[in-house]
Formats: structure tokens, sequence, C-alpha cells
């Protein structure tokens, strides 16, 4: 019926009154709807149920994606032409002896951690690969650059490989030999290599004490945080005898924001830490979502304790909020966590709320 669209409002969850675009008045002309339209309706993305941040973030983008192009297309050794330098090669060359000597020396030994241990069990299996894969990607890491030092000083042929290499180094960005046995990532090479310190520190406290479980867990900085979310549920269906595929991960999100606070191991589960929300911020009194403050792009969330559990249905009031190992998305999904709300789950699906391990 004409009379439902009379002056409804047509922004999906609009909590503005101010900013909304409601329907024409079905007793207006047509001339007096069509300019309703043009004036009254706007490009916000509150039209589309997003926050108003959204639009903040999709410029950002826009500009990043517009300066990277500009970086690349520059001629990389202007600024040393003048002084008979190689500007790309000697910021490469830089570079590369930094990261040298950050990890040349790094490297885990399984089999001395594995006789540490009377049982091997779900967690220690899935720290063990996680060191398994830190060494792989080190050694190529390391292998790598040291061919390209050699080719610098004329020892071997620069290759096709290397010149990319040198590239990437060059431009601050991660090489593609090195995303490839690396963790899913957005950030520049100078934050990457920042967050594989932070890595390696998390595995280096876990290889010194290998029987203990670490009292909260960074998620995000586990190169397979699924792994470490099908050993909680292993453990729970050892110790309740469940069978394991009835089980899903069930997430309590608790009131502590420091994770060293957290002194001791969960008890049915395991405390993690450093999730992020985007399109929608965490209230720590009510415990519960609400949108975003104006300009807060991501909101740090407090320690959340995973379990395990046979999940019949779920609370009309809790949104399934996917969880994602960078701003990507899509291919990244690692699970869905349960956070409370007093809005329905749809408003923040259509809003695209999402927690991320990685806001960089």
């Amino acid at each position: 019926k004409d009379e439902l669209l009379d002056e409804m409002p047509m922004f999906p969850y609009g909590d503005d009154p101010k900013v909304n675009f409601k329907a024409p008045s079905t007793s207006l002309s047509f001339n007096r709807v069509l300019e309703h339209v043009e004036t009254e309706m706007n490009d916000s993305p509150l039209a589309f149920g997003l926050h108003t941040n959204a639009e903040i973030g999709f410029r950002t983008k826009q500009c990043d994606a517009l300066f990277d192009t500009i970086l690349e297309i520059a001629p990389k050794d202007s600024t040393a032409a003048a002084e008979g330098g190689n500007s790309s090669q000697n910021t490469a060359e830089a570079v590369l002896q930094d990261i040298l000597d950050l990890f040349r020396e790094v490297r885990y030994s399984n089999e001395d951690v594995v006789s540490q241990l009377d049982e091997v069990g779900p967690y220690q299996n899935v720290f063990l690969q996680e060191c398994e894969r830190m060494n792989t990607l080190l050694i190529e890491v390391c292998e790598s650059l040291e061919a390209l030092n050699m080719g610098f000083k004329g020892e071997l042929t620069m290759t096709d490989a290397m010149e990319k290499l040198q590239n990437a180094l060059y431009l601050d960005q991660v090489p593609a030999t090195w995303m490839k046995l690396g963790w899913p990532s957005m950030r520049s090479l100078s934050g990457w290599l920042t967050n594989a310190n932070e890595r390696i520190s998390q595995l280096s406290d876990w290889v010194g004490m290998p029987a203990d479980i670490p009292a909260v867990t960074w998620l995000g900085g586990l190169f397979n945080p699924q792994s470490f979310l099908t050993a909680i549920m292993q453990v729970s269906a050892q110790a309740a005898n469940l069978e394991l595929d009835r089980l899903s991960i069930v997430c309590e999100v608790s009131k502590k924001m420091d994770f060293n606070d957290v002194t001791a191991p969960s008890r049915d589960g395991a405390f993690v830490h450093g999730l992020y929300l985007e399109g929608a911020r965490w209230n720590l009194s009510n415990v519960v979502l609400e949108p975003s403050l104006p300009r807060e792009m991501f909101c740090p969330l407090p320690v959340m304790n995973c379990k395990a559990a046979i999940v019949d249905r779920l609370d009309q009031n809790t949104y399934m909020c996917p969880v994602y190992k960078t701003r990507q998305r899509g291919p990244t999904f690692v699970f869905s966590a349960q956070l409370r709300s007093k809005s329905p789950p749809a408003k923040w699906c259509l809003a695209g709320v999402a927690i991320l391990l990685d806001i960089q």
C-alpha cells in the first residue's frame, strides 16, 4: 500500500533521526517528489547500513593506493644520480643488513623441545608446528638476503628474483617469496618485521617452558590460529569424552583489557588477546556491542576466553561476528565469535562488523 511508504525512514537501522532519508509523501506531485529526492538524498554510508566511519576507511584506502602507485612509478635512482650513487641499492643494502642482524641467529630445535616433554599434547603440537613454520620462513629470509648481498658485491650474478627482492626492500614492501611462507599481512616491510619479532618473542617464551600452557595467547601471532582453536576442542573432547565434530568454539569476553592481568590459564579453554573490532565498538561496562564513535576506526577487545561447547541454538541477541586475520577479510577468515548485542544481529551484519587479528 502507498500509505506504508508515506514519509517512511529509508535508512536501515537509522539510530540518528537527524541523519536519515524519508520517502516522499504520497500526496506530493511528481515534480515535488523529484525535488525531494534530489535535495534530501545524499551518498551517506548510512544509506547502506554502514557507519559514517566507513567513508573514512574508503578514502584512506584510496590515498594509500595512490601513493603506492606514485612510489612504484617514480624513478628509483633520481635522487642519487647527481651524486653518482645508486639510491635503490644503498637503501636495499642497509635494510638487508638490519634484517640479517635480527634473524640470522634465530632458529628453533623441535627435537630439544620434545625431549623436555613427558607427553606432546594438542597445545604442544600447535606450537611445534609454529616453530617449524617460523624456521622455514627465517631460513628463506636469510638465504635470499645473503644471496642478494653477494650479488651486490659482485660474487653472484644478479637474477630476476634478486632484482625483485631489491625492489621490495627499497619500496618497503614484503617480498612475495616471504609472504608465501609467512602469514597473511597488509603491512609494509618495516611493520611486517616488527610483527615477526613479536611472533618470535611469543614462540621463544613457549620454547622456554614447553610443558606449560600459556596463561594468555596472542591469537594473531600464530601462523595458523585455526589449529590453536582445534586444540582447545581436542582437549575439551578428551576431558569430557565428547565427539570432536559436535563441538564448537564459544567466546566469552572478559573485562580485562590488559592481557598481563591474566595470571593463570583458563580452566575450561584458553585466554586469547590481540583482537580488534571494525565497524562497531565494545561497551566494557555493559558488555555489549554498540555503534562506533566518530573517527574511531578500530576498537580493541578485552581478553577473551575461547572454550569448546555443544551449541544447539543461539540467543537472539547474539551476533556471530566473523574473525579475520587482516583487513582484507575474505580468504583470511578464522572463525565466528559470539558477541552480545541489544540490537538485532542483522544490523551488525549489514554494517560489516568484524573482528580483526591485525589492523595494520
